[in-house]
């Protein structure tokens, strides 16, 4: 539910209330944001979800990364969601993925590099593709593999016409950052989440 900067919270918490679940809000982009994020601060809401919104040019990106063995799909089959939830080591991946998944437009590309090592899938819309679900499996981190990941989806997009990439990546992750900087993201913005009290 979207709020102003000077926002009413009561009105996020009935709107939760009435359907059975906890308030929450998305402080978006959080350095916007500052007056709804000390309002929900005052009233005791946590922090939760702290994310960077990274960017790149396309050619950029193609340049910083390399070809590798990655195969892409037009649609999740039950291998590449198969090969998310292990390099996510998740156990709930495959009642999350369809759901989740399902409501994906084409045109998206679902990448597995060699031997099931990593994932990823990017979304193409208006000159610019989103990547998402990017997973290395942990006896293959870096190795590359992601790397290549990142190389054939940004190839892919390129075919379709996109010209910039974005991605989020939580901000605690120093891991993911330092690869997405060596592939080219620069930091757009961040958010994150406030919950009511429980």
């Amino acid at each position: 539910m979207p709020l102003a900067d000077d926002p009413d919270p009561r009105l996020v918490e009935d709107f939760y209330v009435r359907r059975g679940a906890r308030p929450l809000v998305q402080v978006s982009p959080a350095e916007e944001r500052i007056g709804l994020d000390a309002e929900l601060a005052r009233r005791k809401w946590t922090r939760e979800g702290a994310t960077d919104v990274l960017v790149a040019e396309a050619g950029a990106v193609l340049a910083a990364t390399a070809r590798g063995q990655v195969t892409l799909s037009e649609r999740p089959d039950a291998g590449w969601i198969a090969a998310w939830a292990a390099c996510e080591e998740r156990t709930d991946a495959h009642e999350h993925a369809p759901a989740v998944l399902a409501r994906i437009e084409a045109p998206a590309a679902y990448a597995r590099a060699r031997s099931d090592l990593g994932v990823g899938l990017a979304v193409c819309e208006r000159g610019w593709a989103g990547l998402f679900c990017m997973a290395t499996a942990a006896s293959a981190r870096r190795r590359g593999v992601a790397s290549q990941v990142i190389h054939a989806l940004t190839a892919w997009a390129v075919e379709l016409g996109a010209r910039r990439l974005y991605l989020q990546v939580h901000s605690a992750n120093a891991p993911a950052h330092a690869l997405y900087g060596r592939a080219g993201f620069t930091r757009s913005h961040g958010y994150h989440y406030r919950a009511a009290p429980r």
